[in-house]
């Protein structure tokens, strides 16, 4: 007996034991079939002179025996033995050599689960058995091949409507995939069937190797070992590349779709890609079952594929896409045509998976990747706005938690949805990058003052792209913080006041105080909608610096007023804050001898109060007064050039004299001296220039020229406080250079805690007490506000 060929051994290990349950049972069922339907076989449905009888019966009254009842299967015992002898007469009879080759020489080499609700759907012939003839019945491989066929015949049917619909529409369009991607005329528009096909493919691609297995027997008895050999290790290779039965995407499938993606803006390509990558964006997703049309079992893989999907599927959709301009210049909406109905599905794909992606990456270098590149695909949003919200709500999200760089990339992001998309889109990012503000400035460090800052500058460019919309913006919030400082007023209890004292109220008038300072004014000095919210923010913010007027809050005074010399440099609008400052210089925390000690200096833009050690101490004292000076110089440096500044500055000057002669606080009272001789420099200079006018003080248009064109720098109150700012700025940098230190200090000291257990715990705790013990409000602030209100 010859050796058996490779495919022979490889079935009887995988498929023969199968095939022999399976012929078994069939022949089982018609047998009892013909026996309890005499009518159509005959009497002796086991003879053999009625064989060709039994097929044409069987081939006639195939519609019949698929309407049979299952229940006809439970025959009684006697008639069960009988049929198993009978169906061991032909495997009795044959040879093992015989047996085999007739196996291989059917096509049933697949191998069919077992079912106990056989309905004889698959039996297409009925043959007697007689000696040891093999009942040719049909395989199942032919049953599946029907179903599908009569799915696919359905399917095209479909497909040729819309691929007629689209050839009316959009020849050219047509025309272009019939020459470069003619297999692609057969897609649905639906992407969630792009994983059936891929597995509809698979099954075909099975099927084909087991025909070929079966049918190339005997030419592997004769090829060379070379070859079979070369054919084992592809068969390996194929194994490696499949996990599960579902293809692994690998380093030559992305090469590929790449160059396809590039050279031909192939949409075949990017479908497939476009599946491969929604694999990939779930890869970890641990709550979902779903099977995907691709699998990745490589990091290396995962990388390449997104960066592909990130840069090449843009363009891609870019190059059938163009855009398109309307009448006026304006770029139109991409959601219509018949090319986005085509492209809509893949887009939407596209659009989901990268989101998704995006909130389960951690790495801010990937994250900051992602936002990069998917801003290119903005205006294919405009078709999905459940996705954009959702973008956008992790843009915010990403833009107050986030580093440094990865804010930036994301407020871009932001703002290029704000512009890009309808106007609706506008209103949700005014409002998220305002709400978002409030959260992130609840509680101020030396850690998370420098993100405010930058967070701040990004809120008030945002505020600029429609003045319009900002406004009502404005409004509505500007309005809230009045509320809340009416009812402190009104109800004057210390919940009332700590709604008003608080981080959060401060920071949002410095917000607004920075916002409408920026656009109150357009290039051509002309104001515009945000100058009417001048007036509403002047008045909130100088009621909560009145609400309670201690030595307490000095801090939050200073923040505020801080905040109106902005308006003021910006808008040219006069806001009286002077005797704000003289009241810090006649208060009783400046009079009487501060009390010494080894505090350190108070850092008064991480605080809106000072806490109860600071209150008397010479610390606070010093502290205080450099701030008014300060304050101060600024303040009336910005009416240097102004007609009326020698009766502004009189005040001032009576003011000064007066601490001057009273004070005992040496270096303060020096201070004050210079600042006082450059208010009288500076009067002087003024009214030298005013008795050279030739309109007089009626009239309006030469009073608001006066000096316009005039550096105030050069004044001499203006170069003095162009000195003064230097020095200021310089102690800036080095109390942000010592922040740095103490900074990377805390994280020394903490790595170095973590490593040995517990001992940073404590005082971390301690610490977040005093912080508490600071913002809160005691009952001795309570009795000095009631004693102000009652004077």
């Amino acid at each position: 007996m010859a050796k058996a060929a490779k495919a022979t051994i490889k079935f009887q290990k995988k498929h023969l034991k199968g095939a022999i349950e399976q012929r078994r049972k069939r022949q089982k069922t018609t047998q009892l079939y013909k026996k309890r339907n005499p009518n159509k076989f005959g009497r002796d449905a086991g003879g053999s002179s009625k064989r060709g009888s039994s097929r044409k019966d069987g081939e006639d009254d195939e519609k019949e025996e698929h309407d049979h009842d299952h229940d006809n299967e439970d025959g009684n015992d006697d008639d069960d033995d009988r049929d198993e002898k009978d169906s061991g007469k032909g495997t009795k009879s044959m040879s093992v050599d015989e047996f085999f080759n007739n196996e291989l020489d059917s096509d049933d080499d697949d191998e069919e689960p077992e079912s106990d609700n056989e309905d004889f759907e698959g039996i297409e012939t009925i043959v007697e058995e007689d000696g040891g003839s093999d009942m040719e019945t049909p395989t199942p491989k032919k049953q599946t091949a029907a179903d599908k066929a009569k799915q696919t015949a359905k399917e095209e049917a479909t497909q040729k409507i819309q691929l007629d619909q689209l050839k009316e529409k959009d020849p050219e369009f047509y025309k272009y995939l019939l020459e470069n991607d003619k297999g692609l005329l057969d897609f649905d528009g639906e992407m969630e069937d792009l994983v059936s096909e891929e597995d509809e493919d698979g099954d075909e691609d099975e099927d084909e190797e087991d025909e070929e297995m079966a049918e190339s027997d005997a030419e592997m008895e004769e090829a060379e070992p070379k070859k079979k050999s070369m054919k084992a290790k592809e068969d390996e290779v194929e194994e490696e590349e499949t996990m599960d039965g579902i293809p692994l995407v690998t380093k030559d499938m992305i090469a590929a779709w790449q160059t396809a993606l590039v050279e031909k803006h192939s949409l075949r390509a990017l479908r497939r890609v476009l599946l491969a990558f929604r694999a990939g964006a779930h890869l970890h997703d641990t709550e979902d079952d779903q099977i995907y049309a691709y699998k990745i079992n490589s990091p290396i893989i995962f990388n390449k594929l997104v960066v592909l999907c990130l840069k090449h599927v843009i363009p891609t959709f870019d190059h059938h896409l163009p855009v398109q301009t309307k009448a006026g210049g304006k770029p139109k909406p991409v959601n219509s045509g018949s090319k986005y109905t085509t492209l809509q599905p893949m887009i939407k794909s596209f659009l989901q998976n990268t989101f998704f992606l995006l909130k389960e990456l951690t790495d801010q270098d990937m994250i900051y990747f992602v936002i990069r590149e998917t801003e290119k695909a903005i205006r294919y949003l405009v078709g999905f706005p459940k996705i954009a919200k959702d973008f956008l709500k992790h843009l915010l999200f990403l833009w107050s938690t986030a580093t440094d760089r990865v804010r930036i990339i994301s407020f871009l992001t932001i703002r290029t949805m704000c512009l890009q998309l309808e106007s609706a889109y506008l209103d949700l990012a005014l409002k998220g990058v305002y709400l978002t503000f409030v959260r992130y400035a609840k509680t101020i460090t030396v850690h998370t003052l420098p993100n405010l800052h930058l967070m701040q500058n990004c809120v008030a460019q945002l505020y600029g792209l429609d003045l319009d919309r900002s406004y009502q913006h404005g409004f509505v919030y500007i309005r809230q913080l009045a509320i809340h400082l009416r009812n402190a007023v009104l109800v004057k209890t210390k919940e009332s006041f700590k709604a008003v004292y608080n981080w959060q109220y401060l920071h949002c008038l410095g917000l607004w105080a920075q916002v409408i300072s920026t656009h109150a004014l357009n290039s051509a000095g002309q104001p515009t909608p945000l100058h009417s919210l001048i007036y509403p923010l002047v008045q909130v913010s100088l009621g909560a610096l009145r609400l309670i007027p201690t030595s307490t809050y000095y801090p939050l005074r200073f923040q505020i007023i801080r905040n109106m010399i902005l308006l003021i440099e910006n808008t040219g609008t006069f806001i009286p804050l002077a005797p704000f400052l003289f009241e810090v210089l006649e208060s009783g925390e400046m009079k009487r001898p501060g009390r010494k000690g080894t505090l350190k200096p108070l850092e008064w833009d991480l605080g809106f109060k000072c806490g109860k050690e600071y209150k008397g101490s010479r610390v606070y004292q010093d502290g205080a007064g450099e701030q008014v000076y300060e304050l101060m110089t600024e303040y009336y440096a910005q009416f240097s050039s102004s007609i009326s500044f020698p009766e502004l500055a009189i005040p001032a000057i009576v003011q000064l004299k007066r601490f001057i002669k009273k004070s005992t606080l040496i270096k303060l009272t020096k201070q004050f001296a210079g600042l006082v001789e450059k208010l009288e420099q500076n009067s002087k200079f003024v009214e030298t220039e005013r008795n050279k006018a030739d309109f007089s003080p009626s009239d309006a248009a030469g009073v608001s020229g006066f000096l316009r064109d005039y550096d105030k720098e050069k004044s001499p109150l203006g170069s003095y406080w162009k000195g003064v700012k230097r020095s200021v700025m310089a102690k800036r940098k080095m109390i942000e250079e010592a922040r740095k230190d103490k900074v990377e200090e805390e994280e020394r000291t903490a790595s170095s805690s973590r490593k040995k257990g517990k001992s940073g715990a404590k005082d971390d705790d301690d610490e977040d007490e005093d912080s508490e013990e600071d913002e809160s409000m005691d009952e001795d602030d309570l009795e000095e506000v009631e004693d102000d209100y009652s004077d």
